[in-house]
């Protein structure tokens, strides 16, 4: 197969080198070639002859401005080609490129998913240990509510000492000064811790 640009340039060549303009079959002699355009009483001047009236007529077509017209054409279009050729490649590396970007970010995703399951898992762990504390601090809060108020209970309570004279000696009361003192230290002691303290 004929590489198409050298077969352009060799045409290109030929045309250059023919005799311009268009080229048509003559009027005057037949299956003949003419650059010159038909006019009555004038001399035709004979490029080429051909021995078949589709070969003139060929031969006519593939004149040197058609040959350069194509020529032109082909060129245009190769070098589109080529454009077109350097863009698929760019746009092949580009598209390699975000390939890898997707496929990295993709990755990156999966990555970012994982710790944030993670880190949900650990969320849920916490809030069940908080509720745990809560429950507890709720309990010790109850009880201790509870303790206020056993303490309000016993500060609110009036204290009864047996009176001295219930200590007896036989069928007789008897006077103890160190059984009194006692008494005294121990009135004085709850006097100091504010609970009220009544004598009988």
């Amino acid at each position: 197969m004929t590489d198409i640009t050298e077969l352009a340039q060799s045409l290109k060549a030929a045309a250059e080198k023919a005799t311009p303009g268009e080229w048509r079959r003559a009027s005057t002699q037949f299956n003949g070639i003419t650059a010159t355009p038909f006019m009555l009483g004038r001399k035709e001047v004979m490029i080429a002859c051909a021995s078949e009236k589709c070969d003139a007529e060929f031969i006519a077509l593939a004149n040197p401005a058609n040959i350069l017209a194509l020529v032109e054409a082909l060129e245009y279009y190769k070098s589109r080609e080529e454009r077109v050729t350097s863009l698929v490649r760019d746009n092949s590396k580009s598209w390699d490129e975000l390939y890898r970007q997707v496929e990295a970010k993709g990755k990156r995703n999966v990555e970012l998913v994982e710790a944030l399951e993670k880190a949900q898992q650990q969320m849920t762990e916490s809030e069940n240990r908080v509720r745990k504390q809560n429950r507890h601090i709720c309990e010790l809060f109850d009880d201790n509510t509870a303790l206020r108020q056993r303490i309000a209970g016993l500060e609110a309570r009036t204290v009864k000492l047996p009176d001295l004279r219930q200590i007896v000696s036989g069928d007789r009361y008897v006077w103890s000064d160190g059984v009194y003192n006692y008494i005294q230290d121990v009135k004085v002691a709850l006097a100091a811790a504010g609970i009220k303290v009544e004598d009988e």
